[in-house]
């Protein structure tokens, strides 16, 4: 918008110099359409420079929030590996499940929850990207309500707990699609269109 306004006033400033139309007051008031232009370029430069640090301003935020996203990845990861070690592999080789969760009950990772108040999530998230980060974000609390019922079997626990595991998987390759169009790797409809499939796999399951 300000570099818009900035070349409007550059136009502006040169129609001034140059048209015919201002010969007589160009050489009757010489100081007055002088300090005019004068005082146009200034308002000209001080809109670039609206336009340059809301162009830098943004970068920064992006940035900012890839930092964001990278280490919400990194929580997930070991929520996946938790879940893994700790319940799935415990319980194959004959642990109480009920008894581990009990002691150390399953927990969403908070980076990944609090994404959903997060402002630069708000600002730069795709629409799709935030929908499905939603879809996910609530199947995983609901799956984490369930493994840590005291009144489910060690059998159904199990079956949660791999669902769980997927989701969270899930939950990393949405954070991933657009960690990549931050940085531009990929363009905003090959991740719609990424997005689209995996929301398909989590209404699916």
């Amino acid at each position: 918008m300000y570099i818009i306004i900035a070349i409007g006033l550059v136009v502006l400033t040169l129609f001034l110099i140059n048209s015919k139309l201002f010969d007589g007051l160009r050489t009757r008031k010489t100081r007055s359409f002088e300090f005019f232009i004068s005082l146009i370029s200034t308002f000209t430069g001080f809109f670039i420079a609206l336009s340059l640090n809301t162009i830098l301003s943004d970068i920064n935020q992006k940035k900012n929030l890839v930092k964001v996203l990278d280490a919400t990845n990194l929580s997930l990861e070991n929520s996946e590996m938790k879940t893994q070690g700790m319940y799935l592999n415990a319980a194959k080789k004959g642990a109480d499940i009920n008894e581990i969760i009990q002691y150390a009950p399953v927990e969403i990772p908070k980076l990944y929850t609090n994404l959903e108040t997060n402002s630069l999530v708000s600002d730069y998230f795709l629409s799709n990207a935030f929908q499905a980060y939603i879809l996910c974000n609530d199947n995983l609390q609901t799956f984490v309500k369930s493994a840590n019922a005291s009144n489910a079997t060690s059998e159904k626990k199990i079956l949660i707990l791999e669902k769980y595991l997927a989701y969270l998987n899930l939950a990393k390759q949405i954070n991933t699609l657009e960690i990549k169009r931050l940085n531009g790797d990929i363009s905003q409809s090959d991740e719609d269109q990424e997005l689209q499939k995996l929301t398909q796999q989590i209404k699916n399951n």
